[in-house]
């Protein structure tokens, strides 16, 4: 059992294996925390694979984490894919819509050979899936979209925050069901190239 972190060291599950959860986010759902991010179980930097799904754990203490599994798997089957492994997907994000009782997980996904980054939309009935796609290769408001995070105010209302790569940060207005952006949006800090940019993470 782990009573603090320990930065700079290997911080693993209450398995003692290596915590999968790039790029990713915690939500607090009724008492417990569930950690997810990008599974990179099976990356090594030269077989080509980017990701292995999007995994989850979960934790009362913040300190110690059990493996809740992949929430959303690769399709190694389907080379078209944005869920591919070869794909380049990351900073998965995922939001809870209260009027629909449904989770909503939004992907970044980037396309090197098309000089594209798009959207893929998932939704679940459990923050641990199973998830269904419901869009990807979306180009939000026709944009590239990049780094994001997805916000949602106290009244119910739902913000998508996401680099437009590398010229200017974009806010925009979410449907009601969190799975498309209305049109309306607004823009901040314009600049024309790194470092003045900047990316739509948030600390929360």
């Amino acid at each position: 059992m782990n009573d603090r972190i320990r930065p700079g060291k290997a911080w693993m599950d209450t398995k003692g294996k290596r915590i999968q959860a790039h790029g990713g986010s915690i939500m607090y759902i009724d008492g417990t925390y569930y950690w997810y991010g990008e599974n990179k179980e099976k990356t090594d930097g030269k077989n080509g694979i980017w990701h292995w799904g999007v995994r989850c754990y979960s934790s009362t203490d913040l300190y110690n984490w059990e493996d809740r599994g992949v929430i959303i798997p690769p399709e190694p089957d389907t080379t078209s894919s944005s869920l591919h492994p070869f794909s380049k997907m990351d900073r998965p994000h995922i939001i809870y819509n209260k009027e629909t009782d449904k989770y909503v997980c939004w992907l970044k996904v980037m396309d090197d050979r098309a000089g594209t980054q798009t959207g893929t939309i998932l939704e679940a009935d459990h923050i641990l899936g199973p998830y269904v796609k419901i869009k990807e290769g979306f180009r939000p408001l026709g944009m590239n979209a990049g780094d994001f995070d997805l916000a949602v105010a106290d009244d119910g209302k739902a913000y998508y925050y996401f680099e437009r790569v590398h010229s200017e940060m974009i806010c925009a207005d979410l449907t009601e069901d969190y799975k498309d952006v209305t049109g309306y949006y607004s823009t901040h800090f314009p600049h024309p190239y790194p470092p003045y940019v900047r990316e739509a993470r948030r600390i929360s």
